[in-house]
C-alpha cells in the first residue's frame, strides 16, 4: 500500500511538471545502488542533467509560448514519464519501518504489484495534468495574472514529490 501511496504522489507531481517526480526520484537514488534503474540514477552526471531539466522546467512553464500540457504531445510525455516513474518506485522498494537504512530491493515476486504502481502513477499523472490546467485558468481569471498560480502549482508539485521519496 505504501508502494502505491508513493506511485499516486509522484504520479500527481508528474501531471503538474512532467520533470519534477523523476528529478526526486534521481536525486534521492542510493549511491550504493546495486540494481537498475538506481544504479545509472545514481551517478552525479545523471543527476545533474534531471535536476537541469526540472528547474528548465518550472522556468519555462511561466512562459506565454509554452504548450498546452493537455495536447497530445505533453500528455504523452508526461504518461511515459509516469508510467517509468511508477515503475522506479516498485522496483526501488522503500524501508518497511521508520529508522530503516534507505531504499531495499523490492521481492521478485512483486510484478504485479509494478504494474499496480505503474498504473498509479499514470492515472494521477493524467489527473493532475487535467487539474493543473483548470486550476491555472481559474487562477489566473481571479489572480488576473497567470504566473501566480504558476508558482502556487510548482510548490505542489514540489512538496508531491518530496512526499513520495521521503523515507
Amino acid at each position: 500500500m505504501r508502494t502505491l501511496a508513493r506511485a499516486a504522489l509522484i504520479g500527481a507531481a508528474t501531471g503538474s511538471r512532467s520533470l519534477t517526480g523523476m528529478a526526486a526520484l534521481t536525486l534521492t537514488a542510493p549511491a550504493s545502488a546495486a540494481t537498475q534503474p538506481d544504479r545509472t540514477l545514481c551517478r552525479s552526471w545523471v543527476k545533474a542533467l534531471v535536476a537541469l531539466g526540472a528547474l528548465g522546467e518550472l522556468g519555462a512553464d511561466k512562459l506565454p509560448a509554452t504548450p498546452d500540457r493537455l495536447a497530445p504531445r505533453g500528455l504523452a510525455g508526461r504518461v511515459l514519464i509516469a508510467a517509468v516513474t511508477g515503475q522506479i518506485v516498485a522496483r526501488r522498494g522503500w524501508p518497511p519501518r521508520p529508522g530503516d537504512p534507505g531504499p531495499r530491493n523490492p521481492d521478485p515476486a512483486g510484478e504485479s504489484a509494478a504494474a499496480a504502481a505503474t498504473a498509479v502513477a499514470v492515472g494521477t499523472a493524467l489527473a493532475a495534468a487535467w487539474l493543473g490546467s483548470r486550476w491555472r485558468r481559474v487562477a489566473t481569471r481571479h489572480l488576473g495574472r497567470d504566473w501566480p498560480g504558476a508558482v502556487l502549482e510548482d510548490a505542489a508539485a514540489l512538496s508531491l514529490a518530496w512526499a513520495a521519496v521521503r523515507p
